[in-house]
């Protein structure tokens, strides 16, 4: 579980960056599409050769409907939006809500976090909005929104996964990478993107993308998502704006501001009573 946290935090707090770096000779569609075509295919192949049984017609269905949730409401829209100018550390930033939509999804279920839950969310959610204020983050009103509705899409798909027959274990990851590499190569040809030649550094940057951003961390978000209590599990939102705005520190030079410096500890606060109260609450369930 710590392994799979960690890659979730670190590694996707990374991916918005990377995202940025690929639209600067990719568009949005084609971009995803082609991470997404390796990334899944690669795993349905390994799959395969191992001998793994396919899942029944209902839960390909379900994993393909929720990967377009995920991947296209959610992922697809993100990457428009910072096509559209939004700065990667303001996306990841706004990505912090998804826990608290994500609980809100839950109550539907009766499945309202427990009050150190509610605290730690809170605490996390104080620290994002100092991240927030740095007037260093820019973006367009439009793209700005597309990232709510990014938001909503997550939160949603996210929460009816725990909820319905899904495949098990890398299957699951495998289908619904597939199913948004469909769309995703569907909506680039729809909307006649203008594809060429991609530059060594976009090139890399998709490469990094389908290797950790989807094949190791978003495999590693598909187990604690039906592993682990849905704060616990939605807590990457709250580290991922940190990670994000200081790899724009390191990469592109940018200064470390006092938001920064106040924002930080603060949703490293939020983010371990999270992390000990949905421990506690497994522990309790388990008895």
């Amino acid at each position: 579980m710590i392994i799979s946290l960690a890659a979730v935090w670190v590694i996707w707090g990374s991916t918005y960056l990377a995202i940025k770096i690929g639209l600067e000779s990719l568009p949005p569609f084609f971009m995803q599409g082609t991470r997404f075509v390796f990334a899944g295919g690669a795993m349905l192949l390994i799959l395969k050769l191992r001998g793994t049984p396919w899942p029944s017609r209902r839960q390909i269905r379900n994993a393909s409907v929720v990967g377009v949730l995920l991947l296209i409401g959610g992922l697809g829209t993100v990457t428009v939006a910072e096509d559209r100018g939004v700065d990667s550390g303001l996306v990841a930033t706004i990505i912090a809500i998804q826990p608290m939509m994500m609980t809100l999804w839950g109550g539907i279920w009766k499945t309202w976090p427990k009050r150190m839950e509610w605290i730690g969310m809170s605490i996390g959610m104080v620290g994002v909005v100092v991240l927030m204020s740095d007037s260093g983050l820019s973006g367009t009103w439009s793209g700005t929104l597309l990232v709510f509705g990014a938001c909503f899409s997550w939160s949603f798909g996210s929460a009816i996964s725990r909820r319905i027959d899904m495949p098990t274990g890398l299957m699951t990851t495998g289908i619904e990478m597939a199913a948004a590499a469909v769309v995703f190569m569907l909506l680039s040809l729809l909307t006649q993107e203008n594809i060429s030649v991609p530059t060594l550094r976009s090139s890399l940057a998709v490469a990094y993308l389908v290797i950790f951003g989807s094949i190791i961390a978003f495999t590693a978000f598909t187990y604690l998502i039906s592993h682990v209590a849905g704060p616990l599990a939605m807590s990457y939102a709250y580290v991922n704006p940190a990670i994000a705005v200081l790899l724009g520190v390191v990469l592109s030079d940018e200064s470390v501001s006092a938001n920064m410096a106040v924002a930080l500890p603060i949703i490293l606060c939020g983010v371990a009573i999270v992390t000990n109260a949905s421990r506690l609450k497994t522990e309790e369930a388990s008895l």
